[in-house]
């Protein structure tokens, strides 16, 4: 297992995305309630539309069978022709003049769709209206207004034909009158035969057109069969307000992950123990619960158990087990902007380590605003410190419970705090904790607020920044990796404290790994759980 993650059971890619949408619930939620709202605004607005459909089939009619040269009627029809002719400004103004009350054709073919199903020869009307008594009447319109456009133009269609015919019929005629008075009056034989025979060729001609001309009479010109009346429909068409507002909220649902999906990627904070250990370039020693009451600094000792309390006791072992702190020596807790949980991590880290036997010195290496003195459970009186001496002479003990004895040096006022964190009195509490073989542990003022921690982290063995991730910027993490490793000295690992999120109660911490050589400076492992020395 690597560097602590508190995800470190789930699967990191998938959940961690998840983990940084759901932290904009804000967006979600409004997106969510605007398409919803959209949706009902787009059903309100529009109203209902209702479609009703009527049916025909149309009926193969040509006068080519009774021409010369023609071919069947059944290969005279298009479909795709007839709907077009259905769809036609002729068909449109035989509609409007037989709905009457001076409806514009142009209007009404707004609303009519005409379709032809697959291998049929048949002609689907549909008119969508206002009303169900409005597109049926409609729709039905429209069917009688074609059929009577197309009988129209085929009884047209046979009149010229019959016209035509009737105007090749009147000279033959007259023509075989002629050949009976050339046969009544012929002189020869030869020459009466002759004219029978014309007159034979002529009365056959004759008898063709007058078939022909009574065959376009006798010639069925209905244009279709109406298989289905339009009726009024029952519901509307369009979608409704049921369907709409569905539509509109998971529009709006997807419009709302994408912008919070968007906003976690501009997201400049550290919103997770994985981009802090990322920046850090350091494994997290753990993450401290929100405190729940209680009063006084110092929770390791007066508290026997608690979450908090415990999870300080994790903090100060597995701090015990890191490679740099095998053998004593100094350890810089410090934030990277002002946090009010960089005290009392400090405090209770020390009181933790003082719990496992060891030999602890808290320096509160605070020149501006020192308060420790006031607040922790000191044995006796405490001695002012003398700003020019300070830290010389400023020891005191403090009862820290259960968890034993610490010494204490609090922090003094002093006009020149560069001076007074460079004094050899100073640099010598870190320096010299091997040879007096004490823990110290320091606190100084935010690293990127003042350059207190700097001069600090170049001497202690290790330094733990506390940040609250909901909080601290990713680069004010960097920038403390790179003024800690530029004066000599290494990050051991990050303390998180909780914000608005807490862990499952209950889920086991999970502990970071034993060093590699790939940690570099600034990254530094600790052993699994079940090899930590057990606390006194």
């Amino acid at each position: 297992m690597s560097a602590y993650d508190p995800s470190s059971r789930e699967p990191d890619q998938l959940r961690d995305q998840l983990r940084r949408l759901f932290r904009h619930r804000a967006l979600i939620a409004s997106g969510l309630l605007l398409g919803a709202a959209c949706g009902g605004a787009v059903s309100a607005a529009g109203g209902a539309d209702y479609t009703a459909t009527g049916e025909v089939v149309v009926q193969a009619i040509s006068t080519a069978p009774f021409e010369a040269g023609g071919v069947s009627a059944d290969k005279q029809i298009s479909m795709g022709t007839e709907r077009q002719i259905a769809r036609s400004a002729a068909v449109a103004g035989r509609a409007a003049g037989e709905l009457g009350g001076g409806a514009d054709p142009a209007q009404l073919q707004r609303g009519l769709r005409v379709s032809n199903p697959p291998d049929t020869q048949i002609l689907e009307f549909e008119y969508t209206a206002g009303s169900p008594r409005e597109a049926a009447e409609r729709v039905n319109a429209f069917v009688r207004a074609y059929l009577d456009h197309r009988e129209a133009a085929v009884v047209r269609r046979i009149d010229n034909t019959v016209a035509e015919l009737n105007e090749e019929l009147e000279p033959l005629v007259e023509q075989r009158e002629e050949l009976d008075e050339k046969i009544a009056g012929a002189s020869t034989e030869s020459a009466r035969q002759t004219a029978e025979s014309e007159r034979a060729n002529l009365t056959a001609r004759i008898a063709d057109l007058q078939g022909r001309v009574t065959g376009l009479k006798t010639l069925d010109t209905s244009p279709g069969d109406v298989v289905r009346r339009g009726e009024a429909p029952e519901a509307p068409s369009g979608p409704g307000t049921g369907v709409l507002v569905p539509v509109g909220a998971i529009a709006g649902l997807a419009g709302g992950l994408l912008a919070a999906w968007i906003r976690s990627l501009l997201d400049p904070r550290a919103r997770s123990a994985g981009e802090v250990r990322a920046a850090l370039r350091a494994p997290v020693f753990g993450t401290l619960p929100r405190r729940r009451g209680g009063a006084g600094i110092l929770e390791v000792g007066p508290s026997l158990g608690g979450e908090r309390a415990e999870e300080f006791r994790t903090i100060a072992l597995r701090a015990l087990r890191h490679p740099r702190l095998a053998e004593p020596g100094g350890l810089l807790v410090v934030s990277a902007r002002e946090h009010p949980g960089t005290l009392p991590a400090a405090v209770n880290l020390a009181a933790a380590l003082a719990e496992t036997g060891r030999d602890v010195l808290l320096v509160e290496a605070d020149p501006r605003t020192p308060r420790l003195a006031g607040e922790l459970p000191v044995r006796g009186a405490v001695r002012e410190p003398v700003p020019g001496r300070w830290p010389d002479g400023a020891r005191t003990t403090v009862d820290a419970g259960t968890a034993g004895y610490l010494e204490l040096v609090p922090g003094c006022r002093v006009p020149d705090a560069a001076r007074a964190l460079n004094s050899p009195g100073f640099t010598g509490l870190l320096a010299g904790a091997a040879e007096r073989g004490e823990y110290v542990v320091a606190v100084t003022a935010p690293l990127l607020s003042h350059a207190d921690g700097t001069a600090v982290a170049g001497l202690a063995r290790g330094v733990l920044v506390v940040c609250d991730p909901d909080t601290t910027l990713r680069e004010d993490l960097d920038r403390v990796r790179d003024l800690v490793t530029s004066v000599g000295g290494h990050v051991l690992g990050a303390v998180l404290y909780e914000g608005g999120r807490r862990r499952r109660r209950g889920s086991p911490a999970a502990v970071p790994a034993e060093p590699t050589a790939s940690d570099g400076a600034g990254g530094a492992g600790v052993v699994h759980g079940d090899s930590l020395p057990a606390r006194p």
